[in-house]
């Protein structure tokens, strides 16, 4: 049988676990705020948009040597196609949060994440 302290202890736990889950969940969901991608070919700047929920759609970057298709939708982007050997870029998959980036070497794409808020993160390891 738990005593009256013993009560108010368990309340006072489940409190504080709650507190945390709703301060977690809301980090979450402020995060995606403010972010865009930023797509680069040899160092200069071809496409700028934001990075959002229900913004949804591909642009395609043609080079000298080949192509990228980029996809993006429901908050994350990816290179979907490229016809570059080795095919890293589009194995990366997707991406959504800053700083994580997709490069490709052979045609000199970056396609990264950028967001007003400083990250939390030093380093992303996969």
């Amino acid at each position: 049988m738990l005593t009256k302290a013993d009560k108010w202890l368990v309340i006072a736990l489940l409190t504080v676990a709650l507190s945390g889950i709703g301060l977690n969940m809301y980090y979450i969901s402020a995060n995606g705020q403010g972010q865009s991608v930023v797509i680069t070919v040899n160092g200069q700047t071809v496409k700028t948009f934001p990075l959002r929920q229900g913004y949804v759609g591909e642009f395609r970057i043609d080079g000298d040597h080949g192509f990228n298709i980029i996809e993006y939708k429901d908050g994350r982007v990816r290179i979907r196609d490229a016809d570059c050997p080795d095919q890293i870029c589009v194995k990366s998959g997707w991406i959504n949060t800053q700083p994580q980036q997709i490069v490709c070497l052979p045609y000199r794409v970056v396609v990264k994440i950028v967001s007003d808020s400083p990250a939390d993160v030093d380093d992303i390891v996969r």
